[in-house]
């Protein structure tokens, strides 16, 4: 299983069969504490026929005071990461990462955005396509968290890993 840092995968797709994900490289020791963050990173299953499936093994994501402002997205970002308009956002106006059932060029919101100390219910795509959006605003952002990627496939028996 390869290991990477969000924070270094920014604007990134990566494909494989597994990835270990931090936040950034003093996980577990410091919290990422930069402000006004929009960090995007698309993970491609190892093959077109499998899903990938995010577990976090640690979880730590919110602001300590509310944002004064909001920064905008760019266009391009607003219009394909469009925030899960049937649900209210519970981290509003704080941290938080959101999931995105792939591909790229249509994503669809995977539930409302994700905050807070409890870690959170596994994130599973429909196909070979999972985003991953972390977005830091107020004017004490802290993020720390840890979680594996795999990549699977459905088979006549259930759940057939792809990790090795």
């Amino acid at each position: 299983m390869s290991k990477s840092d969000l924070t270094d995968l920014c604007g990134q797709t990566w494909q494989a069969d597994a990835l270990q994900l931090r936040s950034h490289s003093d996980s577990r020791k410091f919290y990422f504490v930069t402000p006004d963050t929009d960090c995007v990173l698309w993970l491609r299953a190892a093959a077109p026929e499998d899903r990938l499936r995010f577990q976090f093994r640690f979880f730590l994501v919110y602001s300590l005071s509310s944002a004064t402002r909001i920064t905008a997205t760019t266009p391009a970002s607003a219009a394909t990461l469009a925030p899960n308009a049937s649900s209210p956002d519970p981290c509003a106006p704080g941290s938080y990462l959101q999931f995105y059932d792939g591909p790229q060029g249509a994503p669809r919101a995977l539930g409302p955005p994700t905050c807070g100390l409890t870690i959170p219910a596994p994130f599973t795509s429909s196909g070979p396509w999972l985003g991953l959006r972390l977005v830091t605003r107020g004017r004490q952002p802290r993020v720390d968290f840890l979680g594996e990627v795999t990549s699977f496939r459905l088979g006549g028996l259930g759940l057939m890993a792809r990790v090795r």
